[in-house]
Parts: structure tokens; sequence; C-alpha cells
């Protein structure tokens, strides 16, 4: 997971910054952190194409006011979770503007932190694919990511409402970034998440009706690591 901090005092950032390794070790969450004392350079890194899954934003800083840094992420589509922190209430209504996930008071609280967070990981899937498409930042969550396919030097995410997305990228380099036991490489132009599979044959069918290939010289060591999936999730 990626987490952004902007805020321009030092020490709230670092207040903020330990209350995350410590709520992400306990949660055994991988995380990766960054801070920023400006607004504006945390919205231009997010317009390069650095994403965020989560961004703790002050709003009060002393060059960028926070909600005005909110509202033109969300103008550039910015999907991601945002978490305001401010001395004052004043801003509560306005948060739901830029679809906020929260609103913490300062001085921070460990309890009312690692609160906020369970609330958010209750209601989202920890971790996704993020790529970009014509200067457009996307994020699929993984439980939402079914299968990917590699078709003439590109390849085509295939999401669980229909959609697909284009990417330029080898297949091999999206297996890297995939960093959860659910998907398979299981053959030698698809990825298949297999949370998804509902029949394992010479070949997988799909829940969404799609079927995907099995590399056939590796067919019983694939339906194996499918069986010690299913077992170890209690897959039926």
């Amino acid at each position: 997971m990626k987490i952004a901090i902007c805020d321009d005092s030092e020490i709230d950032r670092d207040i903020i910054s330990d209350f995350l390794r410590t709520y992400t070790t306990e949660k055994s969450i991988p995380v990766q952190l960054a801070e920023y004392e400006d607004g504006v350079n945390l919205l231009y890194d997010v317009e390069d194409g650095k994403y965020y899954d989560l961004i703790f934003l002050d709003i009060y800083m002393a060059q960028t006011h926070g909600m005005d840094i909110a509202r033109l992420l969300r103008k550039n589509k910015y999907p991601g979770k945002i978490i305001f922190l401010t001395s004052t209430s004043d801003f509560a209504v306005d948060s739901y503007e830029v679809d906020a996930a929260g609103y913490l008071l300062k001085p921070h609280d460990y309890s009312k932190i690692r609160n906020m967070l369970d609330r958010i990981f209750d209601r989202t899937d920890v971790g996704g694919f993020q790529f970009s498409v014509r200067n457009t930042v996307y994020n699929i969550p993984y439980s939402e990511l079914v299968y990917v396919e590699s078709s003439n030097n590109v390849c085509i995410l295939h999401r669980s409402d229909g959609s697909s997305y284009t990417v330029y990228q080898r297949l091999s380099d999206i297996e890297d970034k995939l960093n959860d036991a659910r998907f398979l490489r299981c053959h030698q132009s698809y990825i298949v998440n297999m949370s998804y599979i509902s029949k394992a044959g010479k070949q997988f069918e799909l829940t969404t009706g799609d079927v995907v290939l099995i590399r056939q010289k590796s067919l019983k060591e694939i339906r194996n690591v499918y069986m010690e999936y299913c077992l170890k999730n209690k897959k039926q």
C-alpha cells in the first residue's frame, strides 16, 4: 500500500508516519510512505502518474489550502482515499464534496487513526494494480481484476464489471507487480485471478463466463497450485 502524508508541519508528518508504521505492522500490510510539506508538489506528482492508495492531507498549510488541493486531485480523476487533517471542524461539510474518507482533528491520537483505518479497510480491498492510460491514473483493486491477457505486445486487463483496459506493458512485468497470492501465471499469454475460477479442466472456466488457457505441458502443476489455493482459502 502506498500512502502520502501532506502537511507543512514536520512534527505532524513524523507523528502520522509513526502511527502508520505501527498500524501497518500490526495488520501485516506492506506500506510505502511519502511525505510532502506542500500540496502543490503532491499534486504535480499525482499528475505525473504517481499513485497513492491513501492521502493524509492537512487543510491549513502555509502555501496551499488542502481543500483546494483535494478538489484538483478529484478534477484530475485521482481515485484513491483522502483523509483530512486539521485543527478545526470548519470544513467537515466541504469534505463530502471531494468524497473524503475521513476527517481527523489535531492533536493526533493513535486510537482515532486506527479506528478510521479499520473502517476504511473494512470497505476496501487492500492492494490493487495501478497503471496509466492517456495521462489518467487508474487503480483496479485486486478483488476486481479477473485476468490479464497478452496480445500483440500489449496486455488487456479484464475487470469484474466487464470493462477492460489496454496497457503497453509486458505480461512478465505485470506479473512482477501483482504481488498477491491469488494471481497465477497459467499460460505464456495469461494471468488469472484464482478466486474467479469456477472449473479447472484443460482450461480454466471463470465465473464471468470467460475461458483462460492453461499451459498444457504444465497442466498438472498449475492445477495443483489452484487446488492448494482453494484449500488455503476454503474455496468451494
